[in-house]
């Protein structure tokens, strides 16, 4: 188990004995013409770096955010990224343009972990601890537009929303369930038992599939958006925690917190590749580049890094040093903005 899942396990565990805290987020990007910017959580530095993708070298200083950022999340059209800042508690708001903070919304009296943007841009939505729920905040005006309450004790973590937008589905820590919520309502509308310990979630491309990872027995669940039912349980690696679908749907990306390697899913046949990484490595997220054809994949061991991996081989072709023990933990791969866009077409 990673250090930093170790030491927010123990902080949570003192402030909310059903509580537990989870490390990493991301999303599955639409396609862009070039490579585009992959922003990372640093948890222990209160800060946010970027890196190129297309020279694989860091840009200017980290971002300064709040305390302990661990989830962050891209807007569609790659304007801002949103950082949850575990115990600020806060979102930071970062203008890719500028690679700085321009707002923070505040979600006082909670521990934030995961963050998803919604497919049309229009709200964020964010995994809080005690009180255990989910707040959405509006994009346009960065306020709080809704909560959504849950089960006391669920320990809400990750989260991911469907490509149609309709429904979240939210990782519950701390029960061992997912929660489905509707979004046109902004209720709980579906509980499934999972396994132990869901950390991080992941949709398949045409919505039919949510993958789970289950840190604490070492399994995916995968549940069929269709009936709201786990199809099947796979076993993976030691505390899974990262997880995201290659661009066609065809792969699922597990990362192996503690053994020290990452798991491919064939989503099709369901069977597991299991792919080892340098000795004492501790693998916490990834995220594909807009082509699919790249991960970049977090390492939380001295010093932090961000290693590179050619998703055909699945060999690590480099490795980016952040700093002396930053504990990178989310990353996110955000598009180029839509006006750089239209500048370059």
């Amino acid at each position: 188990m990673s250090y930093l899942r170790s030491f927010s396990r123990l902080v949570i565990f003192c402030l909310t004995p059903l509580s537990v805290l989870c490390v990493f987020s991301f999303t599955a990007l639409p396609a862009a013409a070039a490579p585009s910017p992959a922003y990372v959580a640093n948890f222990s530095d209160r800060s946010v770096s970027v890196i190129d993708t297309k020279t694989n070298k860091i840009v200017g200083s980290p971002i300064p955010v709040g305390d302990s950022p661990l989830y962050l999340a891209a807007t569609p059209n790659g304007k801002f990224v949103y950082v949850a800042n575990v115990f600020s508690p806060s979102v930071s708001v970062i203008d890719t343009k500028t690679n700085t903070v321009v707002t923070t919304v505040p979600l006082p009296n909670s521990l934030v972990n995961g963050v998803a943007i919604a497919p049309n841009g229009k709200f964020a939505y964010v995994a809080t601890v005690s009180p255990d729920g989910v707040t959405v905040i509006d994009t346009k005006t960065n306020t709080v537009a809704a909560t959504v309450v849950l089960a006391n004790g669920s320990g809400p973590f990750g989260l991911a929303i469907t490509p149609d937008g309709e429904s979240v589905y939210v990782a519950n820590n701390s029960n061992g369930t997912a929660s489905v919520i509707d979004t046109k309502t902004n209720t709980l509308v579906k509980t499934i038992a999972v396994g132990s310990q869901p950390e991080d979630v992941a949709i398949t491309p045409d919505g039919g599939f949510v993958y789970m990872s289950n840190d604490g027995d070492g399994t995916v669940s995968v549940i069929d958006t269709s009936t709201n039912t786990v199809a099947k349980t796979i076993t993976v690696g030691t505390f899974p925690d990262g997880i995201a679908i290659t661009r066609g749907g065809d792969f699922a990306y597990v990362c192996n917190t503690g053994s020290a390697s990452f798991s491919v899913i064939d989503t099709d046949t369901y069977a597991v590749t299991t792919i080892s990484l340098p000795a004492g490595s501790m693998p916490d997220s990834l995220a594909f580049t807009a082509n699919g054809k790249v991960a970049y994949m977090t390492n939380q061991n001295d010093p932090g890094s961000i290693w590179v991996i050619d998703a055909t081989t699945n060999l690590i072709t480099n490795t980016i040093t952040l700093g002396v023990r930053p504990l990178p933990s989310g990353v996110a791969i955000s598009r180029r903005r839509t006006e750089d866009r239209k500048e370059e077409d």
